[in-house]
């Protein structure tokens, strides 16, 4: 569940998730220390993940010290974030379930309390079946399991993400980076068409979601600026 709604300054490339049982300790301990935390990594995904644990496999390149083989890391399942100023909030963080790494990594903190659950097996899956959707003449296990296979894989997929084939529609929400594609400029065309000012560019940014929420206003839907079925459907698409 995001988290960015907790008093914190999250680095550009956070994405800001955690388990909901992370996420309520974290509010615990940040209004304990009254002050506000510094996040640097958060969730990653397990593309996310790979690369860091490349660089430091390589030399400890990019000054990574200590990383986790996909899908291995707590910061995948949403257990863990890291802050640059660690030697503070080590006195608050562990009175919540919170464990410090020390010197192995001293910006790690990882949520060892009740309730969490391991979940890094989803996201292996997931890349494995959007693989084998995209790649039909060479298809893998969709066992959720992490090997030499899986990885070949994903170190051979576009940078950008697979191409969405015309006509096809993820769910578009705001998120870190941005959504971009086809179908992206599909919706911003159509909230054109239907009287309303955008910038037609194919990023789903916050500035097509501000639009698709007076959309949803407009036409009696939950103005979430989630473009689902529903929206979909009223934007005739």
């Amino acid at each position: 569940m995001p988290f960015d709604d907790l008093d914190v300054n999250l680095g550009k490339a956070v994405w800001p998730y955690l388990q909901a049982p992370a996420k309520r300790t974290l509010a615990r301990a940040i209004q304990a220390a009254g002050q506000k935390m510094t996040i640097n990594s958060a969730y990653r995904t397990i593309a996310q993940q790979l690369i860091i644990y490349n660089h430091y496999l390589n030399g400890r390149r990019c000054g990574i010290q200590l990383a986790a083989e996909p899908p291995n890391s707590n910061h995948q399942s949403g257990l863990a974030v890291d802050t640059p100023f660690y030697n503070f909030w080590r006195q608050y963080l562990p009175r919540y379930s919170w464990r410090w790494l020390g010197a192995r990594d001293l910006v790690h903190f990882e949520y060892v309390g009740f309730g969490r659950r391991r979940i890094n097996s989803l996201a292996v899956q997931a890349f494995q079946r959007i693989w084998n959707r995209y790649n039909p003449n060479d298809r893998i296990k969709e066992d959720g399991k992490w090997g030499p296979q899986t990885r070949r894989r994903l170190e051979n997929s576009p940078v950008g993400g697979f191409d969405i084939p015309f006509g096809e529609f993820r769910t578009l929400r705001l998120s870190k980076p941005y959504m971009q594609g086809e179908d992206v400029r599909q919706v911003q065309n159509a909230l054109f068409n239907s009287g309303f000012e955008i910038e037609i560019d194919g990023i789903y940014g916050k500035g097509t979601v501000a639009v698709v929420k007076q959309f949803q206003n407009k036409n009696s839907l939950i103005a979430d600026g989630i473009v689902g079925p529903n929206t979909r459907r009223s934007l005739e698409l």
